[in-house]
């Protein structure tokens, strides 16, 4: 009985001794780093509220022209929101068209885009937070 213990004792010591030397394998320790940036190159800035909003302007500018066929005054049907591929515009036109005329220009499509922004939804909760806390004082 003594020599199967001093065994199974042996036989551990011999298992866990080699593992105790072994440091932690991490993910992707065999992948190589990333060459570093080009000579010259600057990271380019962090987007801003007004720099999105500008860009998503300009986005919108180009896809009512094109849909309208270049004319940017011109007059948008949801027909031709739909044959331009612009889902967002034709599954919203009757939202965007408050009138109720059948077409929408550019104003409408932006001025419905900035009521539904996440800035405009942050800053209108964070108001109303605001006032409930300021009328239960």
């Amino acid at each position: 009985m003594k020599n199967t213990s001093f065994w199974l004792t042996a036989s551990a010591i011999a298992t866990i001794v080699p593992l105790m030397g072994m440091s932690t394998a991490h993910a992707y320790d065999d992948m190589p780093r990333p060459p570093p940036p080009p000579k010259g190159w600057v990271h380019p800035p962090k987007p801003t509220e007004d720099s999105v909003s500008q860009h998503v302007e300009t986005q919108t500018r180009e896809r009512f022209a094109a849909a309208t066929g270049g004319d940017v005054n011109g007059m948008l049907s949801q027909q031709q929101a739909k044959a331009a591929g612009w889902g967002f515009v034709s599954d919203h036109f009757s939202e965007i068209d408050q009138s109720g005329s059948g077409y929408v220009r550019l104003d409408d499509v932006l001025r419905f885009q900035s009521q539904r922004t996440p800035q405009r939804v942050m800053r209108m909760k964070a108001a109303a937070k605001a006032s409930s806390q300021t009328d239960g004082k």
